[in-house]
């Protein structure tokens, strides 16, 4: 049986101005870590591969500067989907990521959603130089991500020879 005395512990502080700002830091964090949700999100991943089957070493070896994931809701559009990212929603992402997820934007319901890479000039590669998966379609709900999964994107490597549409992000 113990038989101590009860003596309250006091605990001392050497930094009280520390622990305040430690204290507000965590509330400001807190505080500042909510989310505004007005749709849903997509998440997606993806690797290179040429032509020939062979894994690319990197972005930079396609000269490929990002990967843009496109998508459109086909409730409104009566099943209809957009052909080019220009005519649709967008967000693009640092090809040599190989990862990315969009913020809570997309509206919920039936959503088609593709990938186009990006050249270095900031344009899309020219459709021919490059093979992507088709529109993926999913069913968007608030607050939730869709996944994408892992997207194979078929490009020209720096010295491959080029498919006859050209190469992938070479410019004439």
């Amino acid at each position: 049986m113990n038989r101590r005395g009860r003596r309250p512990v006091e605990a001392t502080v050497h930094a009280p101005a520390r622990v305040t700002w430690i204290a507000a830091a965590i509330a400001a964090v807190g505080s500042s870590a909510c989310i505004e949700i007005e749709g849903g999100a997509v998440e997606l991943s993806w690797s290179l591969r040429s032509f020939a089957g062979e894994s690319v070493g990197s972005c930079e070896d396609a000269f490929l500067e990002e990967v843009r994931v496109c998508w459109q809701g086909l409730g409104d559009a009566g099943g209809a989907q957009a052909t080019t990212c220009a005519s649709a929603r967008s967000q693009a992402f640092s090809c040599s990521d190989e990862t990315g997820v969009s913020g809570f934007e997309i509206e919920p319901g039936p959503t088609a959603f593709w990938v186009e890479p990006l050249c270095r000039d900031g344009e899309p590669a020219d459709s021919g130089t490059y093979q992507v998966p088709p529109p993926i379609v999913r069913t968007v709900e608030e607050g939730r991500i869709v996944t994408l999964n892992s997207l194979l994107i078929v490009v020209t490597p720096r010295g491959d020879e080029c498919p006859p549409a050209g190469c992938t992000c070479v410019r004439p």
